[in-house]
């Protein structure tokens, strides 16, 4: 990793719902797939990639967030290549399988 752009792993917390989707339309940040999640004291967070460049202007948005992971740009292409491609329910053709609990 000597030289090399890293990149961060960041988790942006925010108080209100309407916080979270003002973060998220500034469309400056990398967010994770998965969304922003509720946390059970009524907070949001959702994790993001941003260049170490990119930090201090992640800070200058006014939210707290903490570093999760220091990443390498060659390590984060390694796991992009373990995303899949195409549509593996064939179109709604094939039912999804997995561990999912119904509540």
């Amino acid at each position: 990793m000597d030289g090399e752009n890293m990149i961060k792993k960041i988790k942006i917390t925010t108080n209100t719902r309407e916080e979270m989707k003002k973060l998220i339309r500034n469309g400056s940040i990398d967010m994770n797939c998965g969304g922003p999640s509720q946390q059970s004291n009524g907070t949001f967070v959702i994790e993001a990639y941003v260049p170490d460049s990119y930090v201090d202007n992640v800070r200058t948005l006014g939210f707290p967030f903490e570093v999760v992971e220091n990443i390498s740009r060659s390590m984060l292409e390694q796991r992009q290549q373990e995303v899949g491609i195409g549509d593996r329910y064939e179109g709604g053709n094939i039912a999804p399988q997995g561990l999912g609990i119904k509540r």
